[in-house]
């Protein structure tokens, strides 16, 4: 039952069941995480909280899957990316290098999701706000918009001397997004803090109640193991039709491409990884010796000295930015020979005009001598 212009309007159970089927849903990019929470559906408002190296995994994932064609379990859309940050104790923005990992795995372009993307970040309570009422005008506008994350929601109330304005700003700013969203069909994922808890309780969101009424799906996700093979528990606390708590365990391969993406390497270990099998399947491959050398001289001479630069950039991918430091070198190395041809060259005109004036001299003795030389 719905209200329509004042009137009720009746539907059959077969009808929104019908309805509910034609939902795109979005994939996390784990099959066993979906099957848990059933898909990021559109329209529906979804809260992960837990420990943060999980959620800007996840949340990096959702933003790339978001642009994937419908096929692909992606929504074949645009998304925002609503971060909220303390400005000067810590930023959580996007990666471009991980965004451009996942999209180079999943099979799509890095650019198409970079264009496909609105970003916007808040770094207090009050713009907080501000940026909300932005992002709901944005969504009303751009009826491509199929996707809004809000990472790390709860950001501000570590430090907030009034911890109650602080979260009466947190439910002004849902309230004025999720208005927008749950009218247009816009998928919205929260991410958020867990409250402190003993050992062996379930944690529960920092926010108060607001969150349990409000969101459609609730799910907590921390480490469960460390290692070669880490894995992380992921616990459903809310679900319109599911029986909760229910919890399954996610297997991550370091620096592999499992659950969300990568768990957050450093640009050392994705570098590492990226010349360990460009040596095993690329330059192991190279018929010609000097190919092979070549490679050997840009690890040593280019890549090697430069990781800083490198790990700084902002380019998609450890690849990309290998190709243009390697290309800058050859860059380098082409000016350095050119510079020793013109000095070649200017030795090989000194000698030219010494030559000259060497034939003149012996031409000009010869016929003080009346003797004839040819020339």
């Amino acid at each position: 039952m719905e209200f329509k212009n004042s009137f009720i309007v009746m539907k059959t159970a077969a009808e929104a069941l019908e309805e509910e089927r034609e939902k795109l849903r979005l994939t996390t990019g784990s099959s066993d995480l979906d099957s848990l929470i059933g898909g990021i559906e559109e329209g529906s408002f979804y809260l992960f909280y837990g420990e943060q190296e999980i959620l800007d995994a996840l949340i990096h994932r959702l933003i790339v899957n978001c642009v994937l064609p419908k096929d692909k379990g992606g929504f074949e859309a645009k998304g925002i990316y609503f971060n909220n940050t303390d400005y000067y104790t810590g930023k959580t923005i996007l990666n471009p290098s991980e965004l451009g990992e996942i999209a180079k795995h999943v099979g799509i372009e890095p650019r198409i999701v970079f264009a496909n993307v609105y970003a916007v970040a808040a770094y207090n309570e009050k713009r907080q706000l501000m940026v909300a009422k932005q992002v709901a005008e944005l969504m009303e506008k751009d009826h491509s918009i199929r996707l809004l994350t809000i990472h790390n929601i709860t950001k501000f109330f570590y430090n907030s001397k009034k911890p109650e304005e602080t979260r009466q700003i947190l439910k002004q700013t849902i309230n004025y997004v999720w208005r927008i969203a749950s009218k247009k069909q816009i998928a919205i994922v929260v991410t958020a803090d867990a409250m402190p808890t003993g050992r062996g309780f379930i944690p529960k969101p920092i926010g108060g109640s607001f969150f349990r009424h409000i969101a459609n799906v609730i799910v907590h996700l921390k480490k469960f193991h460390d290692g070669p093979v880490s894995s992380v528990k992921a616990t459903l606390i809310k679900h319109p039709y599911k029986r909760t708590p229910d919890s399954i365990v996610l297997l991550v391969s370091k620096g592999g491409m499992s659950l969300m993406g990568r768990i957050t390497p450093s640009f050392r270990q994705l570098y590492e990884e990226t010349i360990r099998e460009l040596k095993t399947h690329y330059q192991s491959s190279l018929l010609d010796l000097e190919h092979k050398n070549a490679f050997e001289l840009l690890l040593k001479e280019a890549w090697n000295a430069e990781q800083a630069a490198m790990g700084n950039s902002n380019m998609p991918t450890v690849l990309d930015k290998l190709n243009l430091t390697a290309n800058i070198h050859n860059r380098k190395l082409i000016e350095i020979f050119k510079r020793k041809l013109e000095e070649k060259e200017k030795v090989i005109e000194e000698l030219k005009r010494d030559l000259a004036e060497l034939k003149a001299q012996i031409m000009s003795k010869a016929g003080e001598k009346g003797l004839k030389i040819e020339k």
